[in-house]
């Protein structure tokens, strides 16, 4: 029972493709060509389960991000594998909206789960923030559409960025969380997020370095 509900766990945290840190909730943003940015977090979820990730990705031509992703749960529980792409549709705009697919597949080293997965991404530059949406569709082991959607509110304070959002899938609790995260050092991101996911707590501590 608590390998499936780590399996369930780490799906609704990647139910929205990857996103950047600290959202869960990927957004219709792409690296310049040439920029790549390494991710790196630890997280906690609902049932307990502590998963730690690695996320390179690398921007070849504009508009493009190449994604891989690296999730291991702790204590030799499940293991995750996923490659990406993001491909941006429309210009980004300063007041305004924009948009990007996402399409991806995962192979679990241990444990299985969602399978292959397309998502409109869509970002739009508002008076007070930013809101950004995922509408994803997951193809699971047994070939059936998992249907997922996020939502996501994002505002600079300072020296800071802040979010609040919510992450709802078929067959999942929703996740509504909040996060935090600032720069350092020029290419050094630190963040952190918290939320709650069928009552319990969940978080998450990680860094994002960009060159």
């Amino acid at each position: 029972m608590k390998k499936s509900l780590t399996l369930l766990a780490i799906s609704l945290l990647s139910a929205s493709a990857h996103a950047g840190r600290p959202l869960s909730v990927d957004d219709a943003n792409v690296n310049e060509k040439g920029v790549a940015h390494v991710e790196t977090f630890w997280s906690r979820g609902a049932d307990g389960s502590r998963t730690f990730t690695v996320a390179p990705t690398y921007s070849p031509i504009p508009g493009l991000d190449l994604i891989a992703v690296d999730t291991r749960t702790a204590a030799g529980g499940p293991h995750s594998q996923t490659l990406q792409a993001k491909l941006q549709v429309t210009a980004v705009q300063e007041k305004g909206c924009y948009f990007a697919w996402v399409f991806g597949a995962t192979v679990w080293q241990k444990g299985d789960g969602q399978k292959s997965f397309v998502a409109a991404n869509g970002s739009c530059n508002i008076l007070g923030g930013s809101i950004h949406s995922s509408l994803m569709s997951t193809r699971n082991i047994e070939g059936k559409n998992e249907p997922s959607f996020g939502l996501a509110w994002e505002q600079n304070f300072g020296e800071w960025t802040g979010h609040i959002e919510s992450v709802a899938q078929r067959a999942s609790k929703p996740l509504v969380g909040m996060g935090l995260r600032k720069d350092v050092m020029p290419g050094l991101q630190l963040d952190g997020t918290w939320g709650k996911q069928g009552g319990k707590a969940v978080f998450s501590l990680g860094s994002k370095y960009t060159f």
